[in-house]
C-alpha cells in the first residue's frame, strides 16, 4: 500500500505531464465565469476604442466635440480593468508550473491599468473642460498630443499591456482555442514594440496589429472559459 501511495502521488504525476492539470484540482466556476466576461468585455471595449478612432475627426470625421474624445478614451478607461481582470482569470486557471508566467503578465497588467486610468481620467475630467471652456492653455501641460508627456506615459502603458499578454502564452497548452490564445498572446509581444513605436512616432499604423489583435484576444479568451471543462483540469486522483 505505502509503494502503491508513493508511485501516484500528485506531485509525481506533476513531474510526468506538468503542464496538463492544474494541482489545485478544479478550476472554479468563479474563475470561469470572470474569465469569460471579462474576455468579452476587453473585446467590446477595445472595438468600440477603434471604432471610435476611425470615426474621428482625424480618419472619417464622423464624431465631432463633445463625443470625441469621450467615445474612444471612455472605451479605452474601460479596457483597462477588463484586461486587468482577464489576467487574474489567467493566473487562476493556469497549471501550477504556468503560474510564474501569469504572476509576471498580471504585474504588467497592472502597471498598465494604472498608466493609462490615470491618463484617461484626467483627459476625460480635468482637460477635456477646459477644452469646451476654451481654457485649454490652463492646463497645457496635461493634454495629450504628439510629443507630450500624457502621450508617451499612455505609449508606456499599451507596451506592458502587450508585454503582460505575452507573459500569459505559457498558461495555455493543448489543441483548440488553448492554442489560438497562445498564438495570440505570442504575437503579442513584437505587436508590444510596434506599439511604443506607434506613440514615439505618431503613426496609427504601427499600432495596427494590436489594435486588430486585443478584441480576438478578448474573444479568443472568452470562448476558451467558456468551453473549459472541469474535467480537463482535474489531478490525477491516487489509485487506491
Amino acid at each position: 500500500m505505502t509503494h502503491s501511495s508513493t508511485q501516484n502521488t500528485p506531485t509525481q504525476g506533476h513531474e510526468t505531464n506538468p503542464t496538463v492539470r492544474a494541482p489545485t484540482g478544479v478550476v472554479p466556476r468563479s474563475v470561469r465565469l470572470l474569465g469569460f466576461w471579462s474576455g468579452v468585455g476587453l473585446a467590446i471595449t477595445y472595438s468600440l476604442f477603434d471604432l471610435g478612432v476611425i470615426a474621428g475627426p482625424s480618419m472619417l470625421g464622423i464624431l465631432r466635440q463633445p463625443w470625441d474624445p469621450i467615445i474612444p478614451i471612455g472605451a479605452s478607461l474601460l479596457i483597462a480593468p477588463s484586461f486587468l481582470l482577464l489576467m487574474i482569470s489567467v493566473h487562476y486557471a493556469a497549471p501550477q508550473p504556468a503560474r510564474i508566467w501569469s504572476h509576471a503578465a498580471i504585474s504588467f497588467a497592472t502597471v498598465y491599468a494604472s498608466l493609462v486610468s490615470l491618463v484617461y481620467v484626467t483627459w476625460l475630467f480635468v482637460v477635456e473642460p477646459h477644452v469646451l471652456n476654451g481654457t485649454e492653455s490652463q492646463v497645457e501641460l496635461l493634454v495629450f498630443k504628439p510629443g507630450s508627456f500624457m502621450q508617451m506615459v499612455d505609449g508606456i502603458g499599451y507596451t506592458f499591456m502587450g508585454v503582460a499578454a505575452w507573459f500569459a502564452a505559457p498558461c495555455f497548452t493543448g489543441p483548440g482555442l488553448a492554442r489560438w490564445a497562445r498564438l495570440l498572446s505570442i504575437v503579442s509581444g513584437p505587436a508590444a514594440l510596434l506599439v511604443f513605436l506607434a506613440y514615439f512616432f505618431y503613426s496609427f499604423t504601427l499600432g495596427l496589429p494590436a489594435a486588430l489583435l486585443f478584441p480576438a484576444y478578448g474573444l479568443v479568451l472568452a470562448f476558451y472559459f467558456r468551453t473549459l471543462t472541469v474535467g480537463a483540469w482535474l489531478d490525477a486522483a491516487p489509485k487506491e
